[in-house]
């Protein structure tokens, strides 16, 4: 009777073990598809940014593309690249930091 009764014991600390273990699996696998979650979503942003530098590399003919006549002319042409850049930065950033916002609200990422 003792021995069965050790045997038994025994039996559901591994059990109990067991399912320890398959839990800290399951919470290092939602850690990896949360970073998967994470690194999908830059990837979408920075496709956003690349549309808008394909837009840019095609051969249209808009006033930014124009060849400068004069240096003030130039000058214009370096601050509107420039200032397209950064809007083009600063926007795929704020796409970004608002995907995540809502996918921690929504209780998707932790």
């Amino acid at each position: 009777d003792g021995t069965l009764n050790k045997l038994c014991h025994l039996r559901d600390y591994v059990d109990d073990t067991e399912d320890y273990i398959n839990m800290m699996l399951d919470e290092k696998q939602n850690q990896l598809l949360q970073m998967g979650v994470m690194l999908t979503t830059a990837t979408v942003v920075i496709t956003a940014g690349i549309v808008v530098v394909s837009l840019f590399g095609m051969n249209i003919h808009i006033e930014l593309t124009l060849d400068p006549e004069t240096p003030e002319m130039a000058r214009i042409k370096n601050r509107k690249f420039w200032e397209t850049t950064w809007a083009t930065v600063a926007g795929c950033a704020a796409i970004y930091i608002l995907a995540i916002y809502a996918g921690k609200k929504s209780k998707y990422l932790q």
